[in-house]
C-alpha cells in the first residue's frame, strides 16, 4: 500500500474513531491517551471492526488492549515500508 493511501485511511480512521467515542475530531491526536477517552469494551470491539473495515487488517483484542494511545493503535496497522 502506498504511503498516500495509508495516510488517507488514517484520516478516515480518525474521523470514524472520534465519532465512535463521541468526541470532536479536532480534540484527538496520535498522542491522545485511551484511558482519558470513552474507551471501554464496546469501544474496543467497535475499533476492531473499524480497523478491519478501513485497513483490511484483523487486530486481536489482546493487542488492542495493550495500546495506551491512538498512535499505538495506528502502529498496529502501519504498512511495512
Amino acid at each position: 500500500m502506498s504511503e498516500t493511501k495509508h495516510e488517507a485511511k488514517v484520516v478516515t480512521f480518525f474521523e470514524e474513531f472520534s465519532s465512535l467515542i463521541g468526541v470532536e475530531r479536532s480534540s484527538i491526536s496520535n498522542n491522545s491517551r485511551l484511558d482519558e477517552l470513552e474507551w471501554d469494551s464496546m469501544a474496543l470491539i467497535s475499533t476492531m471492526a473499524l480497523i478491519d473495515e478501513i485497513f483490511g487488517t484483523v487486530v486481536s483484542g489482546d493487542k488492542l488492549t495493550e495500546c495506551k494511545t491512538i498512535g499505538d493503535i495506528l502502529a498496529l496497522v502501519k504498512p511495512n515500508v
